[in-house]
């Protein structure tokens, strides 16, 4: 994630060692001057160049070992035809809203402490039933005679 300015880096590592190294040989080309000092140094700059290349690849590997298990396991996810649970949009959430906050935005979204349950349907009190018929029509109240004859809706 966001490693180019590594890369870019040991770029620029490896570029300054290529000029070091050809100003080393330009400076050979004096007759006057010390030919083992000079084969010395351009060893030791390649030597070097080699340590931080393995060092640095080494490294990159354990990091891109990282991403891939990570990334293997959200592609998964999100390549599956099972919807996801609110456990997992949930924990995607919070991973969001954590980067987030490491980049200094502000939140997306409010979570709710975890102890805190959901909103629960008020309970009706015992005994009391609807007045309302299965197809919506009220239920007549007792003595009270309809004008209506029972065949004109019909």
């Amino acid at each position: 994630m966001e490693k180019a300015h590594l890369y870019e880096a040991l770029y620029l590592v490896n570029h300054g060692i290529d000029e070091a190294v050809r100003g080393v040989q330009r400076l050979k080309k004096s007759p006057k001057l010390f030919m083992e000092t000079y084969h010395k140094s351009m060893a030791g700059l390649e030597r070097r160049r080699a340590m931080i290349n393995l060092q640095f690849m080494l490294e990159m590997r354990k990091l891109e070992e990282n991403d891939e298990s990570y990334f293997n396991e959200e592609f998964n996810v999100w390549l599956s035809d099972e919807p996801l649970t609110n456990e997992e949009i949930c924990r995607l959430m919070r991973g969001v809203e954590r980067e987030r906050k490491l980049e200094g935005k502000p939140p997306l979204v409010q979570f709710l402490p975890r102890g805190k349950g959901t909103k629960k349907a008020p309970k009706k009190p015992e005994g009391v039933h609807s007045t309302r018929k299965v197809n919506g029509s009220p239920t007549p109240a007792s003595g009270v005679k309809s004008t209506v004859p029972e065949d004109a809706h019909a």
